[in-house]
Formats: C-alpha cells, structure tokens, sequence
C-alpha cells in the first residue's frame, strides 16, 4: 500500500515546491445554490 501513496505525494511535492497554497474559508456559493434548488426556494444573489 506504500507504493500506491507515495507517487502522487511526490507529484504533488514536485508541483507545489515553489508555489503558495492559499485556503479559502467560508460559505460555498456552488453549495448554497444546491440547497435553494432542492428546498425549493429562489437562489439568493
């Protein structure tokens, strides 16, 4: 099972080596707009 985890971790090593992550907290518009639909209420703008 070792050998299946340690390629894409070192893909992602290599990819994110020089880069920023940036995390993003707070409500999720794709989410909000799927509960509007299935509640049945008008999606909010």
């Amino acid at each position: 099972m070792r050998k299946r985890t340690c390629l894409p971790t070192a893909i992602l090593d290599r990819l994110l080596h020089h880069c920023d992550v940036l995390s993003i907290n707070g409500p999720s518009y794709r989410l909000k707009d799927r509960l509007n639909l299935v509640t049945g209420g008008e999606p909010v703008p």
